[in-house]
């Protein structure tokens, strides 16, 4: 899998998702200041599934029929916390991913298919 880490998201998450081996582009070292059209348009030419905690891309991703989407909705926005919730579901729930938004919070993760209401 590929990913494409949101500014909001930060760094770290892209860091870490390397470092667990896979391939993970940072917005905010390669595409700083990009629009959530641009960077849906690179997810999708790129076949990377978004990390995000921008609500606004759950609405972007039936539209444009990305590969995923991970959405964050965690009461702690800490850099460590997002960290590990991040390496928890690619460790527990990495086959749920692809073709779907998974909408993650500290005590839950809903599923629901990309295109579908």
């Amino acid at each position: 899998m590929k990913f494409l880490v949101d500014e909001c998201t930060g760094i770290w998450v892209s860091r870490k998702l390397t470092q667990m081996g896979f391939d993970s582009v940072s917005v905010i070292e390669y595409m700083k200041g990009a629009s959530d059209e641009e960077i849906v348009r690179k997810a999708v030419e790129e076949n990377r599934i978004i990390v995000t905690n921008d609500k606004y891309f759950g609405r972007l991703a039936g539209f444009n029929k990305l590969p995923g989407m991970i959405l964050l909705r965690l009461k702690d926005e800490s850099i460590e916390n997002k960290v590990k919730i991040v390496s928890f579901i690619l460790a527990s729930h990495s086959d749920a991913i692809v073709g779907n938004v998974m909408i993650v919070s500290e005590k839950r993760i809903r599923v629901r298919r990309i295109g579908k209401s």
